[in-house]
């Protein structure tokens, strides 16, 4: 069983308990403004220190933590695990990350850390002209090291058929090497690569800090396609 985390209990004028709500209160504080361990233990640790705080996993076990519930905030102090359920909109802080709590979605990953989601996102032409093929479309520096876990390409205008050339076809390369064994394609009058009949696969997924990353066009179909977007995304 827990208790909210927010709003911070309150207790009426003159009352002769005011410390049970403030010794609360003072845990509230500890999980807001201190460090959460780890958002994956699923076993109740058996040395806590005072001040340990987790956030508990989908199946957690242990003398206290089995009545407690998953997604809690639970902190040990002087001897006992105590529990705070999570509200909308709530942001707790790891060594190397945030993570904000949605109702309905859970905990996720804010911006900031070594294993936060990182998306870099570049236009390979303007808006109006239509695409043709042809190696470095555009060329860019990564600004840090990425490990890739998924790419995309989209486009303003689809084309609307093979031609004389086939499905539309990007690839991504690192230093002059493709980073993909099979290549981004948009399938006709599509305009992204996220409903493509084959599906890119990525063959090298360590992009280094300031490595040199060009896009070509491999393949165009009927010379209609305009706008296209490539899109980056790693931790």
């Amino acid at each position: 069983m827990s208790t909210p985390i927010l709003p911070f209990a309150v207790w009426a004028s003159g009352s002769n308990q005011a410390s049970i709500p403030s010794n609360d209160n003072s845990l509230r504080n500890q999980i807001l403004n201190g460090l959460v361990i780890d958002d994956a233990t699923t076993a109740q640790p058996g040395s806590p220190s005072d001040g340990d705080i987790y956030i508990l996993a989908a199946t957690h076990t242990g003398a206290q933590w089995a009545s407690f519930d998953e997604d809690d905030l639970v902190i040990f102090s002087d001897g006992t695990w105590y529990a705070f359920a999570p509200v909308d909109g709530v942001v707790v802080n790891f060594d190397d990350e945030q993570k904000q709590f949605t109702t309905g979605g859970g905990w996720a990953t804010l911006g900031g850390g070594a294993s936060a989601v990182k998306v870099i996102q570049v236009a390979c032409s303007d808006e109006t002209t239509a695409l043709t093929v042809g190696a470095d479309k555009i060329k860019f520096r990564m600004p840090y090291a990425m490990t890739l876990t998924a790419v995309r390409a989209s486009l303003s205008t689809a084309q609307a058929t093979n031609g004389g050339g086939g499905i539309f076809t990007v690839d991504i390369n690192e230093a002059g090497a493709s980073i993909l064994s099979t290549k981004l394609t948009i399938d006709n009058t599509e305009k992204t690569s996220t409903t493509a009949a084959t599906a890119a696969v990525i063959s090298d997924s360590a992009l280094a800090d300031d490595a040199e990353i060009t896009i070509d066009i491999d393949q165009i179909g009927d010379g209609t396609a305009k706008g296209l977007k490539v899109t980056l995304i790693g931790t």
